[in-house]
């Protein structure tokens, strides 16, 4: 049922602006069911090299991952630097040349108070109202070695508050420094992360540099849990020598809970060479992180179904209580990049579900029973799941009601594997770089 209908009054059939009210939906649902949008919206993002230095350089993702029937990765995607959430969309704008927050349904957009100058983006994020973004110094402090230099790394939050007057207002909240060590700029060295309106997660993977260990299947992992819920004025990028002291400190963000290789092991989650995460998240009290693993099993013990073999933990982070590894029945398309990472289950909805192999992504309005679904071919999809390499594969783009269902090859969407939306409209990222966004509404 559509955000309109579930609104009406159940005496207004005689309300003049019901009438309106479903020539809009009529018309909404005639360009859905035709699989076509009514009008697109386009939005140039930064380029890597902003002012001349590196502003953006995504967390590169993993060459193997062991949702795929040989491990290997069959298609990578760069990391979406745009973020969604409710209708709220934070993106980087090639016109500004800063972070904008673009409100999808009044279509009116707000600066984020946030330097682009001086810093190298790793990751974007709104989530619960709380934007983070990621960020590392364009210059390293120390060196491993002759190409690998460490750079600090810290995280910024934004709260996105609605106002009285229908406004958005995205206001500071704190900034944290969230590896001790630092991180090099390579594409080697992975982080992934989550986070609540009050704690932050970040899960660290890095290849073991160490000259005296044989181990090759033995990068170094370790997992880190914050309270960010307070106010701070204090940022520590602006205080590499840890001088600062006050009360603007002591409500600066803190760790929690940390947890070494050994941890993980314990908990079962340890990735070692081959990783199985595809989803991180922090429950909204803090109380917990749950990994969701996603493994193909074709090689081994395959599932009748072929249907992949999903492994859901959760670990307290207060007390010493047990922690919870059990298998789940919810389907996970295969990683291929990380925003695969983000991804939700696969819905009953998705008519697909049953070929999970070849799907790429999909966006679900749950109430309103609209489904969109990213795609390969679905008639190869069977011979494909042996096939290694999709580069060169078209993406299909898949529009589904209870009433009807169609598909469409699609040029939009092919450049992150992301896509986000409901039943007024669709976005994604193209290969020109630009965010491209499906109106059905207007």
């Amino acid at each position: 049922m559509t955000e309109e209908v579930r609104n009406l009054d159940a005496d207004a059939s005689e309300d003049p602006t019901t009438s309106k009210i479903f020539a809009e939906v009529t018309a909404r649902y005639h360009y859905l069911k035709r699989g076509k949008p009514r009008s697109i919206q386009r939005y140039r993002l930064c380029d890597d090299f902003g002012t001349g230095d590196r502003e953006w350089f995504q967390v590169q993702p993993w060459e193997s991952h062991a949702s795929h029937t040989r491990q290997i990765v069959d298609r990578q995607f760069s990391e979406a630097m745009w973020t969604h959430e409710g209708g709220l969309l934070v993106y980087p704008s090639a016109d500004y040349q800063s972070l904008m927050l673009l409100d999808l349904i009044n279509d009116r957009q707000y600066l984020v108070p946030f330097v682009l100058r001086g810093k190298v983006v790793r990751r974007v994020r709104l989530q619960k109202r709380l934007l983070v973004i990621e960020w590392a110094e364009p210059t390293a402090f120390h060196w491993l070695n002759e190409s690998d230099g460490v750079h600090r790394h810290f995280a910024s939050s934004f709260d996105v508050i609605l106002k009285e007057n229908g406004n958005w207002s995205v206001v500071p909240r704190n900034e944290w420094k969230i590896m001790f060590l630092g991180h090099p700029l390579s594409e080697r060295d992975r982080f992934f992360s989550a986070h609540s309106n009050s704690h932050y997660a970040i899960y660290i993977w890095q290849p073991n540099r160490s000259l005296y260990t044989a181990d090759e299947d033995a990068p170094i992992e370790s997992l880190f849990v914050w309270d960010i819920s307070k106010e701070s004025s204090y940022r520590p990028s602006l205080d590499p020598m840890s001088r600062q002291s006050g009360p603007e400190v002591d409500r600066s963000p803190s760790i929690v809970s940390r947890f070494g290789f050994r941890d993980l092991e314990f908990f079962g989650v340890r990735q070692r060479g081959c990783p199985s995460m595809q989803k991180l998240e922090i429950t909204d009290d803090g109380g917990a992180i749950i990994i969701t693993e996603n493994i193909n099993t074709w090689l081994t013990v395959p599932d009748p179904f072929g249907l992949p073999l999903t492994i859901v933990t959760s670990i307290p982070l207060t007390g010493h209580g047990p922690h919870l590894r059990e298998e789940s029945r919810l389907i996970f398309p295969p990683y291929r990049g990380n925003c695969s990472l983000e991804t939700t289950p696969l819905s009953a909805m998705a008519f697909f579900a049953e070929c999970w192999y070849g799907i790429l992504a999909q966006a679900i309005d749950h109430k309103a029973g609209v489904s969109f679904c990213l795609h390969f071919n679905p008639i190869t999809w069977d011979e494909d799941e042996r096939d290694p390499n999709r580069k060169d594969q078209p993406i299909y783009l898949s529009v589904q009601t209870i009433h009807f269902q169609v598909t469409h090859e699609n040029i939009d969407f092919i450049g992150r594997g992301k896509i986000c939306g409901c039943e007024k409209y669709l976005l994604g990222e193209n290969g020109n770089r630009e965010l491209v966004i499906y109106r059905f509404d207007r």
